[in-house]
């Protein structure tokens, strides 16, 4: 993917506010250690999002005419391009029925649509780079135990969780190479559920975005 190196001032900014970032946000080791794993990943994506936002990078706190960055809020990916008008729209829980974990219309069982479909594609802001480093569950016990993935035009295989998810103290899932969401990119994401209940599942990463997108309460999930 193309990128503009960051300047000088714009790396200190990174390394400034790295810390800050994961502490503010996150209250488990298990997640931050995810973050830690990925940094210069992260750094990466920061650079992609530079050329393609075509501004500076202003950190936590970007002006007008900069971008910055945030976690990855429910907001950002659970609306499209409608007005948020549903508390389904602001928090990453749900409710799996027993009807979903025995359902085939996906192919094969327990597959279910979870952030855009195979049939419509969720397409990322125009204001936005994103980069997923991983899933978490902060459930008692987790609904889900699988990913499939479809970004642009690449199909990935199936992401299992294994007992990665299942028997960690905090359920995380570190994804072995990270992917990267480029503005106006077109993406699903599925789950695969194994039993009924409330989950909580939530993808672990970075949005950058611009300034004025960061500010704007209309703006998420809008192009």
């Amino acid at each position: 993917m193309p990128e503009t190196d960051l300047t000088d001032d714009e790396k200190t900014i990174f390394n400034d506010e790295w810390s800050l970032l994961l502490t503010r946000h996150f209250r488990y080791r298990e997640v931050m250690d995810i973050f830690e794993d990925h940094r210069d990943s992260i750094l990466e994506a920061a650079k992609i999002a530079k050329y393609e936002l075509d501004a500076s990078f202003g950190g936590a706190n970007a002006r007008t005419n900069e971008f910055g960055w945030m976690p990855i809020l429910p907001q950002h990916l659970l609306t499209g391009h409608e007005v948020i008008d549903s508390y389904a729209d602001v928090t990453w829980d749900t409710y799996i029925n027993t009807s979903d974990v025995v359902d085939t219309t996906l192919g094969g069982m327990g597959w279910k649509a979870w952030i855009g479909d195979s049939g419509t594609n969720y397409k990322l802001s125009k204001y936005c780079t994103m980069i997923v480093i991983g899933f978490a569950d902060p459930v008692p016990v987790p609904k889900v135990d699988a990913i499939l993935a479809k970004i642009k035009s690449t199909d990935y295989p199936v992401w299992y969780f294994g007992d990665r998810l299942a028997e960690t103290d905090y359920h995380v899932m570190e994804l072995t190479q990270p992917f990267v969401v480029e503005r106006e990119q077109e993406f699903y994401l599925q789950k695969h559920c194994i039993r009924a209940g409330r989950d909580s599942l939530r993808p672990l990463g970075i949005m950058y975005a611009k300034g004025d997108y960061m500010r704007d309460k209309g703006a998420y999930g809008s192009y």
